[in-house]
């Protein structure tokens, strides 16, 4: 049995951890090109800034005025704060702040009964006025010239969507939050080289420009608004593309359950996005380059099937012959990688084991429309 597992062992590992190196230095070696962009700086137009909201009441005061002081002309704003059936105070707390700053030129919309994200930032998009409209999570900050510096990459007719770069402020707070930040860097590199090479479909909540002529509407098929309408506007012709200009900062929870109720409800959505991309790509339809379509699939997918096989034949060896060289081997491998690169390997192992997971869970109809606090 041993002369079976073996080779099967080592051939997965190669797979595995060769899909994760090769795409990652030729990401590395695309984000050193140049943009190839026509990024005008005094680009400056009017937009709608979309806050959706579901139980906010802790955090969409300090939204409203971190809009408030972005450092953008006030007359080219519209805020909508767009709430899906909140049920605590969520709307009395944003009305009382529009109230006491006539200045800021914002409304609300409520979608009631609760229907999800996508479709109240769609109710949303039916009521804006300007051309391109910016979505924010209420629970992000960003800073004061977020939009000055971004928005300029929109007046290239080619560039459908941009989106930034989600910065955890609590990253040093707990072992948890401190892998959550090897994963994002990791993630951040990912997404930059696939925009320099054409798009990034992995779009971030806390911030989001598109064009209303590069869509129809936020996507509710795979639960993903963000990066379901990057899609879109990648499927209509445009480019999508990370801003490295677009910092925006947030909190991740710093418990490991946390970590997991967020990780595993984006993980189904990113996955429906993959099989989404898979689709189009058998159909000859798919106008995202197929080395970042095929790199996606196997990265977000493929490996998370060999990750699990990995697991059950080390599991087999070391049952089966548990003082042979290799089990001992496999043993103190694992040890030494946890004692002298912990953060990575531990990242590896909860993403590749909540991807997993959302694999079945999409495989078994489970869909994440709604979104809810960790």
């Amino acid at each position: 049995m041993i002369q079976i597992l073996l080779p099967l062992f080592l051939t997965l590992l190669s797979i595995f951890s060769g899909i994760y190196i090769a795409y990652y230095v030729y990401i590395r070696n695309r984000i050193r090109r140049p943009w190839g962009l026509r990024i005008d700086g005094d680009f400056e137009p009017s937009v709608s800034i979309m806050i959706p909201v579901h139980n906010e009441e802790r955090s969409i005061e300090s939204k409203l005025k971190n809009v408030k002081d972005v450092g953008y002309p006030k007359e080219k704003i519209e805020v909508i704060v767009v709430d899906d059936a909140s049920d605590d105070e969520t709307l009395v707390k944003a009305r009382t702040f529009i109230e006491n700053n006539p200045d800021l030129n914002a409304k609300i919309i409520r979608q009631n009964p609760r229907a999800g994200k996508s479709a109240a930032l769609n109710k949303a998009l039916a009521s804006s006025m300007h051309s391109i409209v910016v979505v924010s999570d209420a629970d992000t900050y960003w800073p004061p010239d977020i939009l000055g510096k971004t928005l300029p990459y929109l007046a290239d007719a080619r560039v459908g969507a941009i989106t930034g770069r989600g910065v955890n402020r609590n990253a040093t707070q707990s072992w948890v939050t401190m892998g959550e930040e090897t994963y994002l860097n990791f993630a951040y590199l990912l997404r930059l080289g696939e925009s320099k090479i054409h798009s990034t479909t992995r779009f971030e909540g806390g911030f989001c420009a598109y064009k209303k002529e590069a869509f129809e509407k936020f996507d509710c098929e795979t639960g993903s608004d963000d990066s379901g309408t990057a899609l879109e506007v990648v499927q209509r012709g445009y480019r999508a593309v990370l801003v490295p200009e677009a910092v925006f900062y947030t909190e991740f929870p710093t418990r490991l359950v946390g970590k997991l109720k967020i990780k595993a409800r984006r993980a189904n959505q990113l996955i429906g996005l993959y099989v989404k991309c898979m689709g189009f790509m058998l159909k000859g339809q798919l106008c995202l380059p197929r080395k970042i379509a095929v790199a996606q699939t196997l990265l977000f997918i493929l490996n998370p099937v060999i990750f699990m096989a990995l697991i059950v034949t080390s599991i087999a060896m070391i049952a089966i012959s548990p003082l042979s060289v290799f089990s001992l081997v496999i043993l103190m491998f694992i040890a030494t990688v946890f004692l002298f690169a912990r953060k990575v390997f531990l990242e590896v192992f909860f993403d590749n084991l909540i991807l997993s997971y959302a694999l079945v869970t999409f495989l078994f109809g489970k869909r994440y429309v709604t979104w809810e606090k960790a």
